[in-house]
């Protein structure tokens, strides 16, 4: 099924009509989220039948609810969001990742998650996967029927183009964002059981940085802000095991997205 925002005008104008069922009331659309493009392409961590990961993202509507964990949101436009599919000879192979992959908020407004399952994987003809995330990219609250204030098109295109633009210069180009990026994309690889030593944090130090490329690199000062977050989190008592360190990346991430989410919010252009 195509996940993407073609069907979304569809899906609106059916439920519209619907009434609220009273014994299970359906909440108004939360926030459309501007979802930055991850410094490059970001690996899919496989573990029992799904493949995830996070991305930092913020929200472009304050005025609407922000999501609870699990709302299901779907790529405002196909081509923003590319899924590739490596095979065992090592391919690839880019596809619409709204057409496989199952995006959902994750904490808040400031990440979501990126999930395939497994068996699609395999029946694509991959044995990993990688999401390739476009400058400017945003996902829409998935439709639900009894929608007592559904998104309409007219405010979908306006936060997807005008805010979202407006977002890449207030928040997407700051270091801060390169940063949280930065720390987003070693949580994300995290495997919280691993052993924790010098080596072992100094290699997801250098994997995480190596993996950038040359797709869009960070700047210098996203770097330094990145490991100084990096090393505070290591020193503290209560973090030494990588899910104590998963978990302080998270949070360290989340706050500076609250602040860039701020900073964006008071130089907002009005409706």
């Amino acid at each position: 099924m195509n996940r993407t925002l073609k069907s979304i005008a569809a899906v609106v104008a059916l439920i519209i009509p619907l009434s609220v069922s009273v014994s299970s009331p359906a909440h108004a659309a939360p926030q459309v989220l501007a979802v930055m493009s991850s410094l490059g392409p970001q690996d899919l961590r496989c573990a029992g039948s799904t493949c995830t990961t996070t991305f930092s993202s913020y929200c472009l509507q304050r005025e609407r609810d922000v999501p609870t964990t699990g709302q299901a949101y779907l790529p405002a436009h196909p081509d923003q969001f590319q899924l590739s599919v490596v095979a065992a000879d090592g391919t690839e192979t880019l596809l619409p990742a709204g057409e496989h992959v199952i995006f959902r908020s994750q904490r808040g407004y400031s990440a979501v998650s990126a999930t395939l399952r497994r068996d699609d994987l395999t029946a694509l003809g991959g044995v990993s996967a990688k999401i390739v995330t476009a400058k400017g990219a945003a996902l829409v609250p998935e439709p639900v029927a009894g929608d007592p204030n559904p998104i309409s098109e007219a405010e979908i295109a306006f936060a997807t183009k005008s805010l979202r633009e407006h977002g890449e210069a207030i928040v997407d180009a700051t270091p801060e964002a390169g940063a949280a990026m930065l720390i987003n994309r070693m949580a994300a690889t995290i495997i919280p059981g691993a052993p924790v030593n010098s080596e072992s944090l100094e290699q997801l130090w250098h994997d995480a940085v190596g993996g950038i490329g040359t797709y869009r690199p960070a700047g210098a000062d996203a770097i330094e802000r990145a490991r100084d977050i990096y090393e505070w989190c290591q020193g503290r008592i209560s973090y030494h095991s990588m899910a104590g360190i998963k978990s302080c990346l998270e949070f360290k991430h989340d706050n500076a997205i609250m602040r860039l989410n701020t900073d964006y919010w008071e130089n907002q252009p009005g409706y």
